[in-house]
C-alpha cells in the first residue's frame, strides 16, 4: 500500500489529477503493483476523500490540547507520536489532518506504524488536501518517499 501512495504522490500533482479509480487500478497494475497493495491503497484514499467532505474545520479553529487514548499509546510508538506533534507545532498539519493520520495508523498492523510510514500518511493527507507544505517541513516528509533529503 505505502509503495503506491508513494508512486500516486510522486506521479500525480494531486488526487484531483488521478485517473478514475478503474483506469488507475489499470495504470497502477501496469507499473508492476500486484492487486492486494492497489485495493488497499486505493480503499484507504477512498475513506479519506469521503472524510474531506465533512466539516471539520471546528478542530482547527479551537485551540485544545490533544490528549491520546490509552489504545492509542499502546499502538503508537513514542517517535510517532512525536513526529505528529512536531508537524502540528510546526504548521505542518492542521489538527483536522492529524486525526485523519492516527485514525490511518490506528488501522494499521503493529509493524506497520513506523516514523516512514506515519510520513508518508501525512504526506498523502497534505496531497489530498492540496495543501503547501512549509520548505523545512515538506523536505523531512520527503524523505519517506526517496529515503534522503533532497534539496533543489
Amino acid at each position: 500500500m505505502f509503495d503506491v501512495i508513494a508512486f500516486l504522490i510522486e506521479n500525480f500533482q494531486d488526487w484531483e489529477t488521478c485517473p478514475k479509480q478503474d483506469d488507475l487500478g489499470h495504470l497502477l497494475a501496469e507499473a508492476g503493483f500486484d492487486g492486494e497493495e492497489i485495493h488497499d491503497a486505493l480503499t484507504c484514499l477512498e475513506n479519506l476523500t469521503s472524510s474531506l467532505s465533512m466539516d471539520n474545520s471546528v478542530l482547527d479553529d479551537c485551540p485544545y490540547v490533544r490528549v491520546l487514548s490509552q489504545y492509542e499509546l499502546d499502538i503508537l510508538p513514542e517517535e510517532v507520536i512525536h513526529l505528529l506533534s512536531f508537524l502540528q507545532e510546526e504548521g505542518g498539519i492542521s489538527p483536522t489532518q492529524r486525526e485523519l493520520i492516527i485514525h490511518m495508523l490506528t488501522q494499521l498492523p503493529d509493524e506497520d506504524i513506523t516514523v516512514d510510514h506515519t510520513k508518508l500518511l501525512a504526506l498523502m493527507v497534505l496531497w489530498l488536501h492540496q495543501s503547501e507544505l512549509p520548505i523545512l517541513i515538506g523536505d523531512e516528509l520527503l524523505v519517506a518517499l526517496h529515503g534522503n533529503t533532497m534539496m533543489q
